[in-house]
């Protein structure tokens, strides 16, 4: 895995271009996510003030799906010309394949872990319940959800909704973690008996966080 630059942010979901109407300028993703804006142009101005605001010319940004909606490559390869770093896109469900020919700083990924000053980040576009590392303390950043599915553990929504339309580093995510995730250091969704009947299946009301310091337990991880 190769040691990325210090400087690195991470975003999600600006859904560009998404929307706008003559009679409904704030139909599509303003008005599904109640994004505080007029209308798609005024939202695609702060979004990139705001990603520019943060990021350079060398910052490493990774896009963790749904950067822009519909079938205007122009329009979206102006969008991207005018955001600053090395863009890296992890794609989501709305990416289609002309995003995937914008000009990005490396392939195009489903998921990918990053080093970000010896943390290891798994990104997906879908929040993952068992990520790759979770039980060695690695950390999980996803989109898709808009800021409406509740964080676990080490993991949480970088989605532009939940942090200003803009882009955020690690530290700021973390810290956020560390203060709404109750389960920051205990989270360890799987049980240790295999589930194979309705039964087992059932909520036992407890999850034996302290496996993640077994031994045994640790064997059965699949080290990536």
């Amino acid at each position: 895995m190769p040691q990325m630059n210090e400087d690195i942010l991470y975003c999600a979901d600006h859904h560009f271009l998404h929307g706008g109407h003559p009679d409904r300028p704030r139909a599509g993703v303003i008005e599904w996510c109640n994004r505080p804006f007029a209308n798609i142009d005024e939202m695609t101005e702060f979004m990139i003030e705001a990603h520019n605001a943060v990021a350079e010319r060398g910052t490493e940004v990774y896009i963790v799906g749904d950067f822009a909606i519909g079938k205007d490559f122009k329009a979206k390869q102006k969008i991207f010309d005018k955001m600053k770093g090395r863009k890296h896109l992890i794609y989501g469900n709305h990416e289609k394949n002309d995003t995937m020919r914008l000009g990005w700083s490396s392939e195009p990924k489903f998921m990918h872990t990053v080093e970000d000053n010896g943390r290891h980040i798994a990104l997906c576009h879908y929040a993952i319940r068992s990520w790759p590392g979770m039980y060695r303390g690695h950390y999980h950043f996803y989109g898709h959800t808009h800021g409406r599915l509740p964080s676990h553990g080490r993991s949480m929504d970088v989605g532009v909704d939940s942090w200003g339309y803009a882009p955020v580093r690690a530290d700021d995510v973390i810290a956020r973690m560390i203060e709404w995730n109750s389960d920051f250091e205990t989270y360890a969704p799987e049980r240790k008996e295999i589930i194979d009947c309705a039964e087992n299946n059932m909520p036992p009301g407890f999850y034996l966080p302290e496996l993640r310091e077994d031994p045994a337990y640790e064997a059965l991880v699949v080290r990536r």
